[in-house]
């Protein structure tokens, strides 16, 4: 498998070895490449089970980190806003319907080390865990959906450092504290 950005993206001309930093400029045609970092919208979503209201996470089918939880987001596409393509995201990967429309911005982040993805934290009206379409667990991308219940213990069960201060901030705002009680939906 090729390197990403090994070829020029407007003339295919090869870059030559090895690959430099970035801006890259083709010997071939002369146009420039930057490698911008790639937008992932993360949304929030309070969900009441019973007596009690969590966050909806997924747990990872695959790498990085697969079998870990995770809140539930992706990679924005080029023809959606950062909110729609949460929105998509949640109905992907839950099956669950939140509206774009109703997505509000929480704050916004990059990973760390490597600064290559700018986090997109919204939040979204609450939905009850009772109206849930049955989830598709032979979906490879996302076996398993849930709740949590809590901040603590966040560390040992989910996949990223961003969505675990997310959540706890969720948690924070409502002075809700405890274990993380993660529960199947």
């Amino acid at each position: 498998m090729k390197p990403r950005h090994s070829h020029c993206h407007h003339c295919g001309a090869a870059y030559s070895e090895p690959l430099g930093d970035f801006p890259r400029a083709c010997i071939d045609c002369g146009a420039m490449v930057w490698a911008n970092p790639t937008p992932v919208s993360v949304l929030l979503v309070p969900v009441r089970h019973d007596d009690r209201v969590g966050l909806l996470v997924i747990r990872r089918g695959h790498a990085p980190e697969e079998g870990k939880l995770a809140l539930v987001g992706g990679y924005v596409e080029d023809h959606e806003t950062w909110q729609q393509g949460g929105a998509r995201e949640v109905l992907e990967e839950t099956g669950v319907v939140v509206d774009a429309a109703d997505v509000e911005p929480l704050w916004f982040d990059s990973t760390d080390p490597k600064p290559n993805r700018v986090l997109l934290f919204g939040a979204t009206k609450e939905v009850d865990a009772s109206t849930f379409p049955a989830h598709d667990e032979h979906n490879a991308e996302c076996p398993a959906r849930g709740a949590i219940f809590g901040p603590e213990g966040l560390e040992d069960v989910f996949a990223f450092p961003l969505h675990i201060e997310a959540a706890k901030r969720f948690f924070a705002s409502r002075e809700v504290t405890g274990g993380h009680e993660f529960t199947e939906l």
